[in-house]
């Protein structure tokens, strides 16, 4: 189908046939909700979220809270795959998660929005590893405003610890 969670559980209820014992998986990615995962301007369906997380949630910038898509939905989302494949022996690469870096905010809200993102991060890893999922974090390279680089690939270093001890931390 998709990498899409709901349409993978919805739509593959049958595999084809593993001709190489125990060789079958899935994938699925992960960037829920897109609102804070990846959206990068307001759009008629929905704004951005630049907070997420029940303890997360600005006082003063409420309009770009998460109001959907936070833990019990992700929760929800990754035991859906549990149940349809991992229970069933069948490996699960959650292969693409991440959600942006917001970085034209400035001081409280910038320190937030960094705050909610690693708490996301380290929210996915810890759910991915309770349900049987196998987390890649999506690094495509943009250090930026809107990216989701960790390592700054030019000299071997690390761009944004907060990020990178925020996914190890999800596996503890």
């Amino acid at each position: 189908p998709t990498t899409d969670i709901d349409k993978t559980n919805k739509l593959m209820t049958t595999l084809p046939t593993d001709t190489a014992t125990s060789r079958m998986m899935v994938e699925v990615h992960y960037y829920s909700p897109w609102n804070f995962g990846g959206l990068t301007k307001d759009e008629s369906w929905g704004k951005m979220f630049y907070y997420w997380g029940a303890n997360y949630h600005s006082t003063t910038d409420t309009g770009r809270n998460a109001t959907f898509g936070e833990e019990t939905d992700l929760e929800k989302s990754f035991k859906l795959m549990k149940t349809q494949f991992v229970d069933k022996g069948i490996p699960v690469l959650l292969g693409e998660f991440g959600a942006i870096r917001r970085t034209t905010l400035t001081g409280d809200a910038l320190t937030l929005h960094l705050a909610s993102r690693a708490y996301y991060l380290k929210t996915v890893v810890k759910t991915a590893k309770a349900n049987g999922l196998l987390p890649f974090y999506w690094d495509e390279g943009n250090l930026g405003n809107e990216g989701f680089g960790i390592f700054k690939r030019s000299d071997n270093t690390v761009f944004d610890t907060q990020a990178l001890n925020a996914l190890k931390d999800g596996l503890l």
